[in-house]
């Protein structure tokens, strides 16, 4: 049995960055995570808090300046004659902002998003994310995969969340901020964050997974099909299961399998 605050022996489990952790429930999506080495991201709809990333907290701009520029960009951007007498017509910077504020809602959900957290020694996210400590936790070496992992910050927790303004021109990569804000209930999470310029699969370098911790009250099949997943897909992934409740205080383990 070891404990992951003896960080002294070959099979210690490495925090602090930039190793990261994410949880996973113990069903099929997990297991294809795993044999396939991605990570799937999701849109803004998926996640279970309903103020989180939402974009009904960005305002587009009514700056009369900020407008001008939108306008002036777009018009620039037409190579088209026609297009471009049409919309010079026909368009001018308010109906521009009215209807530049209609995508800002699907914008917001056209981009990915993957949680994950600082240490693994967290009960309620053994609980919640995965079943009641059934499921697994993936333990990464961000530092082994930059371009996946480049982006990856960590979610600041506040009273409220405040409406913000947008101004696409002037400051185009503001709204990103939308996706790092929480409410502070959601502070026991410690959450780390990468955001994806799209949904669904996006494959990791498999040497960025270095193990993966099994939850003290998991199915046998499920710790069975795990440590086979990972025999057959990873070279150096160790596999280890957690014994007993996990706290702030304690997290001990024993390897299942060790290549």
């Amino acid at each position: 049995m070891y404990s992951i605050f003896n960080q002294d022996h070959p099979f210690a489990i490495q925090m602090r960055p930039p190793f990261v952790f994410r949880f996973r429930p113990p069903n099929e999506n997990t297991l294809s995570e795993l044999r396939e080495n991605y990570i799937w991201f999701s849109d803004r709809d998926s996640l279970n808090d309903e103020l989180d990333s939402n974009p009904e907290f960005v305002k587009l701009s009514t700056n009369p300046a900020e407008l001008e520029l939108l306008y002036n960009t777009v018009a620039k951007s037409i190579l088209d004659p026609k297009t471009k007498n049409y919309f010079d017509e026909n368009m001018n910077a308010e109906r521009l902002q009215e209807f530049a504020a209609t995508k800002i809602k699907p914008f917001v959900s056209s981009f990915g998003i993957a949680c994950f957290t600082m240490y693994p020694m967290n009960e309620k996210l053994w609980d919640i994310y995965s079943e009641n400590s059934k499921g697994a936790c993936l333990h990464f070496d961000s530092s082994d995969d930059p371009p996946f992992f480049h982006n990856i910050l960590p979610v600041s927790y506040v009273s409220k969340i405040k409406e913000r303004e947008y101004n696409p021109i002037s400051q185009p990569d503001h709204i990103v901020d939308l996706f790092y804000r929480k409410t502070e209930e959601w502070s026991y999470e410690k959450e780390l964050r990468l955001l994806k310029d799209r949904t669904g699969r996006i494959s990791f370098k498999p040497s960025a997974l270095l193990n993966v911790l099994i939850g003290y009250d998991a199915e046998p099949d499920f710790i069975e099909t795990i440590v086979a997943t990972i025999k057959e897909s990873y070279d150096n992934v160790k596999v280890f299961q957690v014994l007993g409740p996990v706290s702030i205080g304690k997290l001990s383990y024993k390897p299942l399998y060790i290549p």
